[in-house]
């Protein structure tokens, strides 16, 4: 059997396992977005007039070739693994299982804040520099997020389990090393993400650069 038949069998059983938390970090994930969405109607005229400065003067430096794919790559990795961290770290101490809902739902919510803010502000403009400058690199990040998330309330659940049946071993539970390896593998997923948002998705926006000043 080939390496690759076997990790998709293991992805298989994974998610067939585990389908239940996919779904309802999924929903979680989803009701972030429509809250972040919806509140882009609570600013104020001075806020809105606040961070239309700040894309103005992002869609210009965009124009002016101003991007270091460097500087975003580490921000992209500091800001996403922070989030895996914290994901792994309360996974292991069970409290995951409140901590990373709300986490999902936060990273739901600035998505939905984004993009609503931007396509209510700039119409078509918005909407093109959201599939080309937001869209690509969360098409890796955030199936990423969920399933590194889904993993930690599994391996949370897990340990609950055991503590009220009071086992020592079981072998339906990941043990340490299995949590970790899972966590690895979501992980240069997400770490693809990163790399899309720093080297690919600004020469995209470059392309559109013209149009959307």
């Amino acid at each position: 059997m080939s390496l690759i038949t076997r990790i998709k069998r293991w992805l298989f059983r994974h998610f067939q396992n585990n389908f239940i938390i996919y779904f309802i970090l999924s929903t979680v994930f989803a009701i972030g977005i429509i809250i972040g969405a919806i509140s882009i109607k609570i600013l104020n005229t001075e806020q809105k007039n606040n961070i239309i400065v700040f894309l103005n003067s992002f869609f210009k430096a965009m124009k002016n070739d101003g991007f270091d794919s460097i500087l975003i790559f580490k921000q992209s990795i500091i800001d996403n693994f922070k989030t895996i961290g914290l994901m792994w770290l309360t996974g292991l101490i069970i409290i995951g299982i409140g901590i990373i809902p709300i986490a999902v739902m936060f990273r739901g919510f600035a998505i939905g804040f984004t993009v609503g803010f931007i396509v209510n502000e700039y119409g078509t403009k918005g909407f093109l520099f959201s599939i080309l400058g937001i869209l690509p690199q969360n098409l890796f990040i955030i199936p990423g997020i969920i399933s590194i998330s889904s993993v930690g309330i599994a391996f949370s659940l897990n340990n609950i389990k055991k503590r009220k049946t009071k086992l020592r071993y079981n072998k339906i539970n990941l043990n340490i090393m299995d949590y970790s390896i899972l966590i690895l593998f979501f992980s240069i997923i997400v770490f693809i993400g990163t790399l899309i948002e720093a080297f690919i998705s600004p020469i995209f926006l470059r392309a559109l650069s013209d149009y959307l000043k």
